[in-house]
């Protein structure tokens, strides 16, 4: 059985939310927070454990003895990774140094879009 803080430190490695984790595991935010919460996964079902833990396992994480390790990626995986970082950095790149938009941009008096 994994542990609550193996739990937390998955999801803090795969960068997901609570709420997202309880999204894809069909769950309530608050569950997760039980089940973070020290000896959390003894005061929750293990149907729900089984299922946190599969979904935490289908986003890459590799549980390990008393810990837990991003699953290397498959090649063709890697450069699909690395095409989207690529992508995202152009992105930042092209947005430096514009202006960011206010709500007066966006909206009339009124609240309503431009």
């Amino acid at each position: 059985m994994i542990t609550s803080e193996q739990i937390r430190a998955a999801r803090a490695l795969l960068r997901l939310g609570q709420g997202e984790l309880a999204r894809r595991a069909r769950t309530s935010t608050a569950t997760i927070r039980r089940l973070e919460a020290a000896g959390g996964t003894h005061r929750v079902g293990e149907d729900t454990v089984s299922a946190v833990r599969s979904e935490l396992e289908k986003a890459g994480a590799e549980f390990i003895a008393d810990g837990v390790r991003r699953r290397p990626l498959k090649p063709d995986q890697e450069v699909k990774r690395r095409r989207l970082l690529a992508i995202a950095e152009q992105s930042a790149a092209m947005l430096t140094g514009r202006p960011i938009f206010s709500d007066e941009d966006l909206y009339d008096e009124n609240g309503l879009p431009k």
